[in-house]
């Protein structure tokens, strides 16, 4: 129970460098940005001349920030495997 637990909660987090809590923040930080971009794609399918690029300037920014944490994470994963050489 107590490492199902630990899957749920920690091993993640320490996967991308960030406490539990950090990584909420950083989670929820990302859903606000994703409700406001639902909403800004939204207005812009009313009206067109509006927020034309703002969207998808967004998506490319967020899929930077998440791609390199998503690189620390498959690097921290491959290390607790023993499979990590940082040679390669």
């Amino acid at each position: 129970m107590i490492r199902r637990l630990k899957i749920l909660f920690a091993d993640h987090p320490r996967e991308v460098g960030e406490t539990y809590l950090e990584h909420s923040a950083t989670a929820f930080g990302m859903g606000m940005r994703l409700a406001r971009l639902s909403a800004t794609a939204f207005l812009h399918g009313l009206v067109p001349g509006v927020c034309k690029t703002a969207v998808s300037d967004e998506i490319r920014t967020m899929a930077r920030e998440l791609g390199g944490r998503a690189e620390e994470a498959r690097e921290c994963r491959m290390r607790d495997a023993g499979v990590w050489d940082p040679g390669l």
